[in-house]
């Protein structure tokens, strides 16, 4: 018997489901071409408590696939533009079925390909973070859901839900009016082995995190600065720390901050942007990782030893423009953003020119 605690239903997927129903006048597009074949390694074992944690290669964006025996989980699916490669991965990866499908929070570097995810493979259960998102990348995943019979539910705090003989549990559902703080935060459990998936959480949600002795952790929010404090690495003491990030990103991500920390703190790093595909293998006795140590470079570093915390490759900035506050801490990609309605001194510019390193949770 499968083991689950109560959750609480979401009474806005009512609301946007009826929404849906009058606003959709189409069915979704086909899976956009995947250019380049996903290359998808397989593992085989005896062990039965084995299992595989996938983290799939989407750029600046997050995909985990997680396997046991012949049960699985997706953890996020990717931005819009990687459902046909998420889709595919899985697929090849021999997955005919999703135990679970965690959406840790709306933005669509996380959702973005969920909706295709849902369309194309069996789903039984689908979590959500508290909050939902007035976007078309939302809707389109509410729809799925909703097309397929499926009820979305926000997990409780410390519910815990089976995958074979190992097993997730909720660390963090935070309800806060900021959508990367409002991530499901799941510790995956197997055996011996301790799994640290944070989402996009921040230093707050970190400081309330109640786990310690991580074996390895999916570093939050890409390697912002805003995330992984040297507090919070004190106290989960992780031996490996994968990051989620592409290459050349506008973000600058993995912050330089954070890279310093993960290399003060003598943390083995894995990076998608360096490595691709990252696999690791839970024997439920210890870890194994199929790509080689990685660097503590940070995404605006080039290489040489003279770059300025916080630089942003100017040559993925020069064209886009934003709009900032002198006081925010966020850029935001237009004006009409609900977050300024109450500022008076609206500025305009360029990424590198805001000085700002993280897009609005709201307009981004």
């Amino acid at each position: 018997m499968k083991r689950y605690k109560k959750t609480q239903k979401i009474t806005i997927f009512i609301i946007l489901f009826i929404a849906i129903i009058f606003t959709s006048g189409c069915q979704s597009e086909n899976l956009k071409e995947v250019k380049n074949e996903t290359q998808v390694k397989s593992y085989e074992s005896n062990n039965k408590s084995q299992s595989e944690i996938h983290f799939i290669d989407t750029g600046n964006s997050d995909a985990i696939l997680i396997k046991q025996g012949d049960e699985s989980a997706l953890i996020d699916g990717g931005d819009n533009d990687d459902e046909g490669r998420v889709v595919e991965y899985l697929k090849k990866s021999g997955i005919k079925e999703l135990e679970y499908v965690f959406a840790t929070h709306p933005h669509a570097d996380h959702i973005g390909g969920l909706d295709a995810v849902i369309n194309s493979i069996p789903v039984k259960n689908v979590y959500v973070s508290n909050g939902d998102a007035n976007t078309k990348t939302y809707r389109d995943f509410i729809e799925a859901i909703a097309n397929k019979g499926l009820y979305p539910s926000v997990p409780l705090l410390n519910s815990e839900f089976d995958l074979g003989t190992s097993k997730f549990k909720v660390l963090s559902v935070a309800n806060t009016d900021d959508q990367n703080n409002n991530s499901i935060v799941l510790e995956y459990i197997n055996g011996n082995d301790k799994i640290l998936l944070m989402g996009d959480a921040e230093s707050e949600i970190e400081s309330k995190i109640n786990t310690e002795n991580v074996d390895l952790l999916k570093v939050g929010h890409h390697g912002s600065h805003s995330s992984t404090s040297k507090t919070f690495l004190d106290k989960i003491s992780p031996e490996y720390a994968v990051i989620m990030v592409g290459k050349g990103n506008k973000y600058g991500h993995p912050h330089k901050e954070t890279m310093e920390k993960l290399k003060q703190e003598n943390i083995e790093v894995h990076r998608s942007d360096e490595c691709g595909n990252i696999v690791v293998i839970s024997t439920g006795d210890g870890l194994k990782i199929d790509c080689a140590k990685g660097s503590y470079k940070s995404g605006s570093d080039k290489g040489d030893s003279n770059n300025n915390p916080g630089n942003i490759n100017s040559s993925n900035l020069k064209e886009e423009k934003v709009y900032w506050t002198p006081n925010g801490k966020s850029y935001h990609t237009t004006n009409k953003c609900k977050n300024l309605s109450r500022s008076k001194n609206i500025l305009s510019g360029t990424i590198k020119e805001s000085g700002k390193l993280d897009p609005c949770d709201s307009c981004h």
